[in-house]
C-alpha cells in the first residue's frame, strides 16, 4: 500500500513557477504616479504598500529678519510595506530619495510645491503645507 505518492515532474515543474511568478506579483509596484497630498494624508501606492505625508518642519528665517540661522525646511514622510516601516524625509536642499523598501524607485518632491518663506509671523498650529510627490520606478 502507498501512503504518498510523487506528482508527476512536469506538475511539479509548473506549480513551482506558479509560486514563484504570485510572489513577484505581490511585491510589484504600481505605476509612476503623482500624488499631491495633505499632512498626515496616505496613499496606497502598491497593493501591499502605503506612504505617508507625516509631517512638515519649517523653521526658515522670514525675510527682513534677523535670525541667528537660515533655518530648514523638511518634509517627512513614513512607507509602510511588507518590510516595515521607512521614515525618510525631502525638503528644497533634497528633492530626491529611494527608499529602500521601494526596490530602486525614486521619490521626488515637486518644486513648485515648496511654498515661499513666510513673511509675518511663524506658522501656527494647524497651519498645513501640501506637497506633489511624483515617484518613478526602475525600468528594466
Amino acid at each position: 500500500m502507498k501512503l504518498f505518492r510523487r506528482p508527476p515532474l512536469p506538475i511539479a515543474i509548473i506549480a513551482s513557477i506558479s509560486l514563484l511568478g504570485l510572489a513577484a506579483c505581490a511585491s510589484a509596484p504600481l505605476k509612476d504616479g503623482t500624488y499631491p497630498l495633505q499632512p498626515h494624508q496616505r496613499v496606497a501606492i502598491s497593493s501591499n504598500t502605503t506612504l505617508t505625508y507625516d509631517s512638515f518642519s519649517d523653521s526658515r528665517c522670514p525675510p527682513n529678519a534677523r535670525c541667528i540661522w537660515a533655518g530648514r525646511l523638511s518634509f517627512q514622510f513614513v512607507l509602510d510595506g511588507p518590510g516595515g516601516a521607512e521614515e525618510f524625509s525631502l525638503g528644497p536642499d533634497q528633492l530626491s530619495a529611494t527608499p529602500r523598501s521601494l526596490h530602486g524607485a525614486r521619490v521626488t518632491l515637486d518644486p513648485g510645491s515648496i511654498p515661499p518663506v513666510r513673511t509675518g509671523l511663524a506658522w501656527r498650529p494647524g497651519d498645513v503645507i501640501p506637497v506633489t510627490l511624483n515617484i518613478t520606478f526602475s525600468r528594466p
